[in-house]
């Protein structure tokens, strides 16, 4: 009876992965065994990322998911002992092993096999503690110590555990089996990345195994490595790739994405770029849904801007009422609009979007693939590449780029990692996927322009004075940053920035202007005096310490060479004005011009003499990008040469 009360639910919801399997439960207890069956294999298809379920159908045919394609675990432990290869890494991978299947309706499973020798105390550090990927089930976690004894570890179930006694010289086993889905709508799954290296630990044994059902469609993407060969065996197409004493990744400071220089392999079967914007579209579409609050809102917008407001007016006085109702950062897809409405707090993406459709305004949520980001090109790509939403505002005018994840971010402004970036815009029902770029440049660019003054005295203590100014995007990071801080913690954290070229600095005024307003510049403005800035030396009074030095060796040059790229995400603007007034009987000199113009960047300096005091002014222009190895020398060069002109002591002969 109970399974013919479903047959309703059966008919008039046939996708319903729930509704199947409660059926199937019922018709295995009234005794139909192969109808229950069937119904758990339908279910399947409409979810093909029910783990559990479909463990349990291969438990019931006597094996485990993807047994025939498992890996040993002791032969792999008894191969690496009879290699005995020589180490130079903190930790060794005896094996890495990852076998994945596609399944019919745009869902995978995988089954992840590691064994992982241990062989100094940071590598017991490291994988002490292993997690487990969320919706992971474990089939084996455990210490192998040295002498063969094998110890259970402590923990919860399912969500990873401390290992008991693990030492140098340990190994340490991990498998579990994981599913994931992929985008019915769009037919698209895809496996993740498997690298064939790894940071601090070297490889002795990867294999990798991607196998669908014959027809599915399986693509195996290489990347730095020979293209494999698509087999059939039996009912299924294989993908296999191996390798074999692989040396540890040795990480490098501001590389780019791994992608970008590690050897791996993507595999998965259907989809392609339009298909990554049709599965966001549908994942985002109820998310800016017009409920009530929304529309009551939408309203009350229209209502302050008038009846004659124009698409542009109307927009901008959205934008500005939802960054006054919602505080923070951040604009996740992940959140409805309703909800960061009512809470105040979230994702002021949604909400605008929401706000501008209801208010009949074309507006579009689109990812953008930033410059920073992995720029591999992926024959059936994930949408992971896409990873900065933002809304295009489509006006007779030409297009606006809305990006409100600051709260100060001026309208009609991105970011500067934003800029020049291939965009993917979100199409409504029946409109066809486009692709675009955002612009390159703001009318209003990022720049930091610092203006300075000091007064010398004859002892050599100076009264300094400073207006440090934030330009558009960078200036709505940064007040950010200060609507964070309060008086005490904003003096210290000027003061900790001054220490540097000022040692023993002590604010006498601070003052911060332009933090509420989206249209205006951040200004810092501040006082103080320093004593023992300069000192006597060769007949002139001279100031050693760099006056707020861009410190580009430092932040730039950490490695002596690079075999990866070094990725500058951001340009950096900057103007630094000088003036230094000495005190009587000592004469300021200036000094001539120079300029350092090279392929990553110009900087120039420029020296004169007003009403007896010393104005320099100084300007770099370093643009972002990816500096290769073979490059890396000769902007090093240029990062020494601007480090060295600004660290040249400013003298007043007497």
């Amino acid at each position: 009876a109970a399974a013919r009360s479903l047959q309703p639910l059966l008919d008039a919801w046939p996708r319903s992965a729930p509704v199947q399997r409660a059926a199937a439960d019922q018709l295995e207890w009234s005794g139909d065994a192969a109808g229950a069956r069937a119904l758990r294999e339908r279910a399947l298809l409409s979810d093909g990322s029910d783990l559990t379920l479909r463990r349990s159908l291969a438990l019931t045919d006597g094996t485990e998911l993807l047994a025939d394609v498992a890996q040993d675990g002791p032969a792999a432990l008894a191969a690496y002992r009879a290699a005995a290869p020589r180490e130079v890494a903190g930790a060794v991978l005896v094996l890495d092993a990852s076998a994945v299947e596609l399944h019919p309706g745009g869902a995978l499973t995988e089954r992840v096999h590691q064994i992982i020798r241990v062989l100094d105390q940071r590598a017991v550090d490291r994988f002490g503690e292993l997690p487990v990927p969320a919706g992971a089930q474990l089939l084996a976690l455990r210490t192998v110590k040295a002498d063969g004894r094998v110890l259970e570890p402590e923990g919860s179930e399912g969500k990873g555990a401390t290992l008991s006694g693990l030492e140098p010289g340990d190994d340490v086993e991990l498998e579990y089996l994981r599913s994931a889905r992929g985008s019915q709508a769009a037919r698209m799954v895809r496996a993740d990345n498997f690298y064939f290296a790894t940071p601090g630990a070297s490889m002795f044994r990867s294999t990798y195994l991607v196998r669908a059902p014959v027809g599915l469609g399986l693509v195996a993407d290489p990347h730095g490595l020979a293209a494999p060969e698509v087999r059939r065996e039996g009912r299924f197409e294989v993908v296999r790739v191996e390798r074999t004493r692989v040396p540890a990744l040795v990480p490098e400071p501001e590389a780019p994405p791994l992608p970008e220089f590690v050897p791996f392999l993507s595999a998965g079967a259907g989809g392609g770029r339009e298909a990554v914007q049709l599965a966001l579209a549908d994942a985002v579409a109820e998310r800016t849904a017009a409920t009530l609050e929304v529309r009551a809102l939408a309203a009350a917008i229209r209502a302050a801007a008038g009846s004659g407001a124009g698409q542009e007016a109307l927009a901008r006085a959205a934008y500005d009422r939802i960054r006054q109702l919602v505080v923070g950062t951040g604009s996740s897809l992940g959140e409805e609009a309703s909800q960061v409405l009512s809470r105040g707090r979230g994702s002021r993406l949604v909400l605008l979007e929401a706000v501008l459709l209801t208010l009949g305004l074309p507006a579009r949520l689109a990812v953008l693939r930033p410059q920073a980001a992995d720029q591999t090109d992926y024959r059936i790509p994930g949408p992971a590449a896409w990873s900065y939403p933002v809304i295009r505002l489509a006006l007779p005018g030409g297009p606006r780029w809305l990006d409100p994840a600051l709260r100060q971010e001026p309208f009609g402004t991105l970011t500067e990692r934003a800029l020049d970036a291939e965009a993917l815009v979100l199409p409504a029902p029946g409109e066809a996927p486009e692709m675009t770029r955002t612009p390159a440049a703001n009318r209003r660019p990022d720049e930091r322009v610092l203006e300075l003054e000091v007064a010398l005295a004859a002892d050599g203590s100076a009264e300094v004075r400073g207006e440090d100014r934030y330009l558009g995007a960078l200036g709505a990071g940064a007040k950010v940053a200060f609507e964070r801080l309060d008086e005490t913690a904003r003096r210290q954290a000027v003061e900790q920035q001054l220490a540097r070229a000022f040692r023993g600095l002590r604010l006498s005024e601070l003052a911060v202007e332009g933090e509420h307003d989206p249209q205006a510049p951040l200004a810092i403005r501040w006082r103080g005096q320093v004593a023992g800035l300069a000192h006597e030396g060769s007949g002139a009074v001279v100031v050693d310490a760099p006056l707020l030095q861009l410190r580009l060796g430092a932040r730039h040059l950490q490695l002596a060479a690079r075999t990866t790229p070094l990725l500058l995400e951001s340009s950096e603007r900057a103007t630094l004005r000088l003036t230094v007034r000495p005190p009587p009987g000592l004469a300021a000199r200036a000094a001539p011009p120079e300029r350092l113009e090279t392929p990553f960047g110009t900087f120039t300096r420029s020296e004169r003499v007003e009403a007896g005091a010393l104005v320099r002014e100084d300007r770099l222009d370093l643009p972002r990008g990816r500096i290769q190895p073979a490059d890396y020398a000769a902007f090093g060069a240029f990062c020494g040469g601007v480090d060295a002109v600004q660290a040249r002591p400013v003298a007043f002969p007497r």
